[in-house]
């Protein structure tokens, strides 16, 4: 969260103490008001990147001071968390109605505050410096909406008429549309009915400005997609305030949407986790190997400085990576002698069945690709699609060297374990032929850290 500025009104001298040493270690700086009456004062006169405000004071109550903060074009982009200790279900409810961008019970402050400030200053961040387009023929009207939207912080792109905009939109990607309906060559209508007909541009918020006599059109339109209207003549400043809260909705979803995804995620891989315990209970030879192939690819990982993101595609890949065995014979999987080259053909199966297992699996393409590529080489000979050199998938490559490292101090069916020592020195032949040359000696790195007595 970037440093913000912050308002505080409440009437309570120990509520305003407490909420600003709750705020400072977080390196917010903090303005307070000991009422509404002073803190429309003190947003007259000075810049804040977010309001909290109790509810019960004199004069005027915080309900009504956020309902002046959102009715006043100057004040009207500030987000206002509402703090009070009147936390019934109604009260929160008449939060919202006046506007609040939030409502924390002052009982939850300590857990509930600074995650609350973070998620609406997020969501403030994603709304401004967003791209958008504005459709419009009247010359004067695009001069004075182009200068309201880049005050509030939105860059602005003109486009004279519908068809000026389907040429240029690609190039712009605008993250909302605000359309005229009457224009030349293209009119907005089928501006937004070719747009909104589109795969890329489906979901884009649209805006239209139209007159009251358009209103059967925009009825029409609203059932096709379009987002909101705006009848002419409007208040800039509103204006902006509307694309501002299609924007901060459109992010809400976003945050839903990727929560959701986020949890079906967890569900999913928590049962093929069981999966894979279910895999490795038949070979007790095996048992855990899933386990430490991903410990040793999450270090090698964190000695290449990859991100919390790649670090959680690494750990997904590394821990599925063996789940194709499940298809593999107890015969082939559990012989103690030299496979035929049949065996050996149906055991390398078990990278392209992980695959097919997992294809359902939400944006999860590109970890099951590096999870099917454990057993590629960098010199092309291995398999099952014979990649070579940075054609094998990063995650795939470190996979490997986890997974051989494993593997040879582990015991086998059909051979003991060999002493750490041993295993290193194979796998620094390997390199440039079997390994990644940059992979390796990250792994090399990553045992060095290690004490003498966790190598043996």
């Amino acid at each position: 969260m970037k440093k913000a500025n912050v308002l505080i009104v409440d009437d309570s001298r120990s509520a305003l103490f407490a909420v600003r040493a709750l705020l400072s270690p977080a390196g917010i700086h903090t303005v307070t008001a000991s009422d509404a009456f002073q803190g429309q004062e003190a947003l007259r006169a000075g810049q804040f990147d977010l309001v909290i405000t109790d509810v019960d004071m004199p004069n005027m109550s915080g309900l009504e001071f956020c309902e002046w903060v959102k009715s006043n074009p100057e004040t009207a982009h500030i987000p206002v968390i509402v703090l009070s200790s009147l936390d019934t279900d109604a009260d929160i409810e008449n939060g919202f109605k006046v506007g609040a961008d939030a409502y924390v019970p002052k009982r939850m402050a300590n857990k509930e505050l600074i995650p609350r400030i973070e998620s609406v200053m997020n969501r403030c961040t994603f709304v401004k410096e967003k791209t958008i387009l504005v459709v419009e023929d009247n010359k004067t009207i695009q001069t004075v909406t182009k200068q309201g939207l880049e005050d509030a912080g939105f860059y602005v792109v003109l486009a004279d008429d519908g068809q000026h905009a389907l040429d240029i939109i690609d190039d712009v990607t605008p993250d909302i549309l605000l359309t005229d309906l009457n224009m030349p060559r293209l009119n907005g209508d089928e501006l937004c009915r070719r747009l909104l007909n589109t795969t890329k541009y489906k979901f884009l918020p649209i805006v239209v400005m139209s007159s009251l006599g358009d209103k059967p059109v925009m009825r029409g339109l609203i059932r096709e997609g379009v987002t909101a209207f705006i009848v002419k003549p409007f208040n800039v400043d509103m204006l902006v305030v509307t694309v501002e809260k299609l924007l901060s909705d459109h992010f809400q979803r976003m945050l839903e949407e990727r929560e959701r995804l986020v949890l079906e995620q967890k569900l999913t891989i928590g049962s093929i986790a069981s999966l894979i315990n279910a895999l490795e209970a038949r070979d007790k030879y095996t048992r855990g190997h899933s386990e430490a192939v991903t410990r040793i690819s999450l270090a090698i990982g964190k000695e290449l400085g990859f991100s919390d993101t790649e670090m959680h595609r690494l750990q997904i890949a590394a821990s599925l990576h063996d789940l194709g065995k499940i298809g593999i014979r107890d015969n082939v999987l559990l012989k103690p002698g030299k496979l035929t080259k049949e065996e050996f053909e149906h055991i390398q199966t078990h990278t392209v069945v992980v695959q097919e297992i997992l294809k359902p699996l939400p944006g999860m393409k590109d970890v099951l690709v590096a999870a099917s590529s454990h057993h590629e080489r960098w010199d092309g000979t291995g398999y099952p699609n014979g990649l070579k050199g940075e054609d094998i998938p990063l995650i795939g490559r470190i996979i490997a060297v986890a997974d051989v490292f494993d593997a040879l101090t582990s015991d086998r069916p059909y051979r003991d374990s060999i002493p750490v020592d041993k295993a290193l020195q194979i796998i620094t032949e390997g390199v440039g032929s079997h390994f990644c040359p940059t992979v390796a000696p990250a792994f090399f790195r990553y045992m060095k850290t290690l004490k003498n007595g966790n190598l043996t």
